[in-house]
């Protein structure tokens, strides 16, 4: 589960997000990804949207891995003309580097009710700094075909405790050159239950 807080345009704004992933056999599991963000640009104040979803692993070896994702896309607040349904599918592939080192890439395609589409796209560079640290930098890439890009970039460190939990901190600024937006991010990794 992560939480971001931070100012657009001078104004707050809080995203909660979490995913869930449930194996299904050895190549397949359930996945469920909501999103929930509180801000000033809707007249209600708030914004949602949720994936769930199955993925197939496509490839594992001992350096790659790459997977496939499709999954129901429900919207709170969609572009004007479309619904609020419709589907995602994502290709998510990753790959070791020498010295504790990976990179991610995250590929989708948004499709809503009413022909709306998008694409989004994100990217992981991260490395271990010794046995319990992870360093990451990300770009998030968010391109509706009928709407305004955004490019978002992120600087994290996680801090793995001594069972499998683990705590996420860093900070996230939109980078195209648009709104301002400056927000520190706060996340939780583990399986239900486990102590942090």
């Amino acid at each position: 589960m992560t939480t971001v807080a931070g100012q657009r345009d001078g104004m707050s704004f809080y995203e909660t997000s979490a995913y869930w992933e449930a194996p299904l056999g050895e190549a397949d599991a359930f996945v469920a990804a909501p999103w929930l963000e509180q801000s000033y640009e809707t007249e209600s104040g708030w914004r949602a949207e949720a994936v769930v979803g199955l993925k197939h692993a496509v490839l594992r070896s001992d350096e790659t891995v790459a997977a496939l994702q499709i999954g129901g896309l429900w919207l709170s607040e969609p572009p004007s003309g479309c619904g609020e349904s419709g589907a995602e599918l994502r290709m998510l592939a990753g790959h070791n580097l020498r010295g504790g080192a990976f990179i991610n890439v995250e590929a989708a395609t948004r499709a809503l009710d009413g022909g709306c589409e998008s694409e989004r796209v994100d990217l992981t560079y991260g490395r271990r700094l010794g046995e319990r640290w992870l360093a990451m930098g990300q770009v998030f890439l968010d391109a509706p075909r009928d709407g305004q890009e955004t490019v978002r970039a992120q600087v994290t460190f996680t801090r793995f405790s001594e069972g499998s939990g683990a705590i996420q901190f860093g900070l996230r600024s939109r980078i195209d050159g648009d709104a301002e937006e400056v927000a520190f991010v706060l996340g939780f990794w583990g399986r239900p239950g486990e102590r942090r």
